[in-house]
């Protein structure tokens, strides 16, 4: 990125013919996310509407604030990537200061006072135009653009098609309704309650649910059409500009961006099921590039370190992974300089402070803990296929020792399983795992740019072999490592293609495609043969393990037999190595493409089933009862059939369909149910509710009313609703006596308290 230029252009930019230039690639990422949502049946006015807002009042207002906190990085591209993600803490500050003081339908009025600041003071009007432009090449354009095309492409006609909105579908994945029923809170009070059980705090990192609240806040859009389909597009493209411009940041090469953009695009980066990994994602990877600049390129001055924490805060309160990710990244680097400079790196210091602060903030005040989260070596391995039946460990999930259990039986049958399967993830890793080739190259071992890139790989590796978590949430460090491993591998090929000619890059180019096609026939996963034994079963998985060992080994030893012809090309394997892994992961993305596309893959689970009139019921009662009004139900298992102890306490129908707070409902994902995994045999889920008074009243609201305890609910915790649904258990008739009927349809009533 270019140093920092006078604060107004004083000469001519580029040409109109390069600015158009420049600008219709862009047309086909536009093209795609519009005809896409058009597709999935969203109204071209909700599209036009969202547009609008997140470019008016997230990306204008963050691109200004970028150029007057920091710099311009010379280029609009990389300026609307790291400027949306300014203007989404932007708009964080905003939500948070209007909801807490009631006036949130008035939000829009926060990013008009910034584009108004702007326009009116002098020297923030030259913030408008580009200080020093340095514009990258139109390549670059088009293949951030043909990424980004390919990404919003994938993800609309994936997860977005594959998961309707209500009332359009007829299951609910169970965590989509538990961030709606937070999007709905996030859009009421701040602090915000915990929607399932009124008036105890939320405790979780609800960041992104509470971008997506005020989103709606401004546009008036429906809560559920913003999260089911309009807000997950936008970030994508920005994953992709802020990755692109981390590579180009570490890499000094304009094509890094792309060939990182490249990297992350298969990787799941745009998640419509874990909204606070691609919001992290986002403000993260913008806070690392500050980061950078404050300790190690000192180009932006004060304000790197400013947008650099402030990120970081949004960042862990978005996913609790990310800041240990900048911790170790900042750590390694730090302890790099120590080494070579032989005295403390005092900026390094300050900033790792300040990145624990953050997290010990974030942990306290947003998320409350560390969501059942303990510490076991390779507990990511319960989580593999066959591991129950290769080892015999059939404890929970979550629970045990620092040790996995299998590891400490003394069975090695069960141990060389174990080590099979860590030997499967890090294969299926591979591309998180190149980038610690920069400290194997003498030119990047000596910059302290790659001692964070590695500190941060070092750090989610660690993270997802050494957590402990019941759902497998350790997987979330490797995802949140993903830009830190696509900027490391691009800048590994630039140092390797570096001074080479074009006929040699693309020579290399075409073979590390052939073999990553080769690789990807040898690592398909042998079939397990049915009723096998446990040998067998170890040595099919180890298959593949072995096929990649020798072609590997094939070819490092021709490479050593043949590097006296090759002399002058020493240094290309690194750039093939991460050329190969790229390509299968690209191989991977088109066969899932191409399978998803072909079959009806619409969310279909029996045990996540929402019925017409149940769905019918939520809605009209959504559109009747007051933001803040508490609601009675029996809808906190997860099962459409009836309750029943020990039943899987994830249902969310009241709370997030309806979007209304309960007396009682899912309490699954609460830290205190979370704290109890494992108790008395059973998975957190499965436990009994943190709250079992709460459960009592409701129980007996539907099924054994009086008068004094209709009274007490409504006195005692606001309850103005009750939702009865027959199929979740019995209702009594005396319901119709003691409070006003105001709803029924198919098996499901809805009572009004207190209106008598």
């Amino acid at each position: 990125m270019p140093p920092p230029g006078p604060s107004v252009v004083t000469r001519p930019g580029s040409s109109g013919p390069a600015i158009v230039g420049r600008l219709v690639p862009w047309l086909f990422p536009v093209v795609a996310g519009v005809g896409g949502l058009l597709v999935i049946d969203v109204p071209l006015a909700a599209v036009l509407t969202y547009s609008v807002y997140f470019g008016c009042c997230v990306v204008l207002p963050g691109v200004l604030l970028l150029r007057a906190t920091w710099r311009s990085t010379g280029n609009w591209a990389e300026d609307v990537g790291l400027g949306a993600a300014v203007g989404m803490a932007h708009q964080l500050l905003g939500w948070a200061i209007f909801t807490a003081l009631g006036l949130q339908s008035w939000l829009v009025v926060w990013p008009l006072l910034a584009l108004a600041t702007f326009a009116v003071l002098p020297r923030l009007r030259q913030c408008r135009r580009i200080a020093a432009p340095a514009p990258l090449p139109v390549a670059w354009s088009w293949g951030l653009a043909i990424c980004a095309t390919l990404l919003v492409a994938f993800v609309t006609f994936t997860s977005m098609s594959d998961h309707k909105p209500p009332p359009d579908g007829t299951s609910y994945y169970q965590d989509l309704l538990f961030h709606l029923s937070m999007v709905h809170e996030l859009m009421r009070s701040m602090p915000p309650q915990l929607p399932q059980v009124a008036g105890e705090p939320l405790e979780y990192h609800w960041f992104a649910n509470a971008d997506m609240a005020g989103a709606a806040d401004i546009t008036r859009l429906s809560p559920a059409l913003v999260y089911f389909r309009l807000w997950l597009l936008p970030q994508a493209v920005v994953v992709l500009l802020v990755c692109a411009a981390l590579a180009r940041q570490v890499g000094n090469v304009w094509w890094t961006g792309v060939l990182a953009a490249l990297i992350v695009v298969p990787t799941g980066s745009a998640s419509l099921l874990s909204p606070s990994t691609t919001f992290s994602l986002v403000t993260g990877t913008a806070a690392a590039v500050f980061l950078v600049d404050a300790l190690f390129r000192r180009t932006g001055g004060r304000g790197a370190w400013v947008l650099g924490a402030a990120l970081a805060v949004v960042a862990g309160g978005s996913k609790p992974s990310t800041l240990p990710l900048l911790i170790g990244a900042v750590g390694l680097a730090a302890l790099f300089v120590l080494i070579r400079d032989r005295k403390l790196p005092w900026r390094s210091v300050s900033a790792g402070l300040i990145l624990v602060l953050a997290m010990l903030g974030t942990l306290r005040f947003v998320t409350g803990g560390t969501s059942g989260s303990g510490f076991q070596f390779l507990a990511i391995a319960r989580f593999q296929a066959h591991y129950r039946e290769i080892t015999g460990d059939l404890s929970l999930r979550g629970t045990g020792g620092l040790l996995l259990p299998s590891l400490t039986s003394g069975d090695s049958t069960a141990i060389a399983g174990v080590a099979v399967m860590l030997g499967l993830i890090l294969v299926s890793s591979a591309g998180l795992l190149t980038g610690c080739s920069l400290l194997l190259v003498r030119s990047t071992r000596r910059d302290p740019v790659a001692w964070l890139l590695v500190g941060a790989l070092t750090a989610g590796w660690a993270g997802m072999l050494l957590v402990n978590h019941p759902s497998g949430g350790q997987q979330y460090f490797l995802r949140t490592v993903v830009p830190f491993a696509a900027a490391a591998a691009a800048w590994l090929v630039a140092v390797a293609f570096e001074g080479r000619s074009r006929r040699t890059m693309v020579l290399v180019s075409v073979s590390a495609l052939a073999l990553g096609v080769v690789y990807n026939e040898v690592t398909q996963p042998a079939a397990l043969p049915s009723g096998a034994s446990r040998v067998a079963q170890v040595e099919a998985l180890a298959r593949p393990l072995m096929e990649i060992a020798v072609l590997t080994a094939l070819l490092v030893a021709g490479w050593l037999l043949t590097r006296r012809r090759w002399a002058g090309h020493r240094g290309l394997g690194l750039a093939v190595l991460v050329l190969v892994v790229t390509t299968l992961s690209l191989i991977d993305l088109a066969r899932y493409s191409y399978v998803a596309l072909r079959t009806d893959s619409d969310y279909r689970a029996a045990s996540a089933l929402v019925h017409p009139d149940e769905q019918a019921a939520a809605l009209w009662l959504e559109a009747h009862a007051a933001a803040s009004d508490v609601v009675v139900t029996g809808s906190w298992c997860l099962s459409a059939g009836p309750r029943e102890p020990g039943c899987d306490a994830r249902g969310y129908l009241v709370s997030g369909m309806a979007g209304r707070r309960t007396l009682i409902e899912g309490w699954a994902y609460t830290q205190r149910a979370l704290a109890t995994n494992g108790a008395d045999g059973r998975m957190y889920w499965a436990q009994p509710s943190p709250w079992p008074d709460r459960v009592r009243l409701s129980l007996q609201v539907l099924t054994a009313p009086t008068a004094e305890v209709l009274t007490q609910v409504r006195r005692q915790y606001g309850v103005r609703w009750i939702y009865a649904d027959r199929r979740e258990g019995p209702v009594s008739t005396k319901l119709d006596e003691l409070a006003v009927l105001r709803y029924q349809d198919g098996e499901v009533k809805i009572y009004e308290v207190g209106a008598r």
